[in-house]
């Protein structure tokens, strides 16, 4: 206990609590929001514009800090308002779309003529390729007649007319017509003409016309079916034949069981307000834990540790709760990590009520400092630099569990996953001082996309998911060290007087603006190429940028050394005579010329 800070004890247990809970929950929230349904459209969207909506909160609460002073009141709200809102995501009404089916065709024939009807399942009718030739199975004929109740049609299989009953006359051009009694036996239609689509009754009853067929090498124009009854129809099984291409029995009929309107809307609000409360306590908490550092001389590098730490060791438990289920009921099976989050969030709440500190949250405006901080270039360059990483990150974080679990990853091994991105992390925060020295700013930054290229690379060719647990370890470059040499170089570049915006700004560009970019670009690539193609795409352009930072800086670099070069002194003459150990610059002595 000798080499404990005892007074920053409290703090310990407060970054551990508080970001354990974040870990358990966070990781599993974007696999949540595709159990109950959502889709990744909807996944991408949403998670597009929580960065921005998180953008809103702090301001809004340092406000109100500033004008009431009772920041571990307000800090206790937040926190009971952070747990009670991403609790209730757990409650949200799921909803299910069955796999696209191929809908319902069939050949239905009556005394006016024949056509190929379709049940489009709400979708719009499908118009046939022109000049493409198709061929349809048709079997399983019988006789259906409706009913006139009410001005209710209905229809129902026929007792009263059997097959024999009824004739089919096929008509050739320019001859009589072939009759003969309706067969049971399967028959294929081929068309020699493309279709031709005439709307039903319904918008989504869709009807061709059978013109122009053939049936058994027999070339007809069109067909009747004569029966006695006017509402009654011949009504027989029709299969497209896939020849390449289908023309009409794409998979388009689906089943919807829920709201899906309502579970989108209803997750987003909640979604949103309780990624507003996250990002105050995040705001927050940071200002605790950097006033008592410098309060007790502490490291803050250190004290941050244990907010990793707690990440590795809650994500992994709250997977494996998940997997053997405990705690579950109905179809609530991500209960577990809400559990692991509300305890921890309670001891949160607890200590924070217990820290012997009053912080009074001073608002910085950003608006007023970035004209002044936008005239240091550098700082402009890293700010840019860190959009990309977040882009990068936001993509990666957004659907990289996704991706595993469709590779077979089981809850506990996407929990592991976290951890193994802290472990490898851990001894290099614990010397980040002397890691930054050694390496330097800029080659820690190139080192992040490089890191981002093997990630990415790796992810394309993955097969088994235990593999992630060696890419993951590569956040000690693409996030942990490079987060630390981000804001140690800015904390270098900035106005003295401008520190925390120049934070802030680093901040909001890799965690709001870059993850924000990453999730939009990223989902939107996803939908229409996949996972692999987009990984590998993202691959080349981390690496590109690796290689154009590492060039421009060495250029940089080299100018800079052969604009300080000192010239080498020559000896000054005095009446042609060179003075012992009297030397001038270069310069100087050539003015003689």
């Amino acid at each position: 206990m000798a080499f404990i800070n005892q007074n920053l004890i409290l703090l310990k247990i407060l970054l551990f609590t508080f970001y354990g809970a974040l870990g358990c929950l966070m990781t599993f929230l974007t696999v949540h929001m595709r159990f109950i349904g959502l889709n990744i459209k909807e996944i991408t969207w949403i998670n597009s514009i929580l960065p921005l909506t998180s953008l809103v909160g702090p301001p809004m609460v340092g406000m109100l800090a500033d004008k009431l002073g009772h920041y571990k009141t307000i800090t206790v709200i937040c926190m009971s308002l952070c747990a009670v809102l991403h609790t209730a995501l757990l409650f949200v009404p799921s909803y299910k779309i069955s796999p696209p089916m191929a809908p319902t065709l069939s050949v239905r024939c009556n005394n006016e003529g024949a056509a190929l009807v379709l049940d489009a399942c709400g979708h719009e009718c499908p118009d046939p390729v022109p000049f493409v030739s198709t061929s349809f199975n048709m079997s399983g004929c019988r006789v259906s007649c409706s009913q006139q109740e009410q001005g209710i049609s209905i229809n129902e299989p026929s007792e009263m007319l059997t097959p024999s009953q009824v004739k089919m006359c096929f008509y050739k051009a320019e001859s009589k017509a072939i009759c003969q009694v309706l067969r049971e036996e399967q028959d294929t239609l081929e068309f020699n003409q493309s279709l031709s689509l005439r709307k039903g009754e319904g918008s989504a009853i869709c009807q061709y016309p059978l013109q122009h067929f053939t049936i058994e090498s027999t070339d007809y124009t069109s067909l009747t079916c004569h029966l006695a009854n006017q509402h009654c129809e011949v009504i027989c099984n029709a299969t497209e034949q896939v020849n390449g291409t289908r023309l009409l029995q794409n998979p388009v009929c689906s089943t919807v069981t829920g709201n899906p309107e309502l579970t989108l809307w209803l997750y987003f609000g909640i979604r949103s307000l309780a990624e507003m409360m996250t990002s105050i306590l995040v705001s927050l908490l940071e200002a605790v834990a950097l006033t008592m550092v410098h309060q007790h001389k502490g490291d803050y590098g250190r004290e941050k540790m244990w907010g990793l730490i707690a990440v590795g060791v809650f994500s992994p438990l709250a997977g494996y709760l998940m997997d053997k289920g405990v705690g579950t009921f109905g179809t609530y099976s991500y209960a577990p990590a809400f559990y692991v989050f509300d305890g921890l969030m309670l001891v949160t709440g607890a200590v924070t009520l217990a820290l012997p500190i009053e912080v009074q949250v001073q608002r910085k405006s950003l608006m007023n400092a970035l004209s002044q901080l936008i005239r240091t270039s550098e700082l402009s360059v890293l700010l840019f630099l860190m959009t990309l990483l977040g882009t990068f990150w936001g993509y990666l974080k957004t659907f990289v569990y996704v991706y595993l679990e469709d590779l077979g990853a089981s809850w506990l091994l996407i929990g592991l996953t976290v951890t193994m991105g802290i472990i490898p992390s851990l001894p290099f925060l614990y010397k980040s001082v002397a890691v930054v020295k050694y390496c330097g700013h800029h080659y820690l930054i190139m080192l992040a996309f490089v890191g981002y290229c093997i990630r990415f690379t790796g992810f394309s060719y993955i097969t088994n998911p235990w593999w992630a647990f060696l890419l993951e370890s590569l956040e000690l470059f693409t996030l942990h060290l490079m987060n630390v040499s981000a804001a140690t170089l800015a904390y270098t570049l900035a106005p003295k007087t401008f520190v925390a915006t120049a934070q802030s700004l680093v901040w909001v560009s890799h965690y709001n603006i870059g993850r924000c970019l990453g999730t939009f670009i990223g989902g939107y690539l996803l939908d229409i190429y996949g996972n692999v193609r987009v990984f590998q795409s993202a691959a080349v352009a981390a690496a590109i940028c690796a290689v154009i930072y590492l060039s421009l800086h060495q250029l940089i670099k080299y100018i800079n050394a052969r604009k300080n070069i000192q010239p080498k002194p020559q000896p000054a003459r005095e009446n042609g005579n060179i003075p012992n150990g009297h030397y001038t610059p270069l310069s100087l002595a050539d003015e003689r010329f």
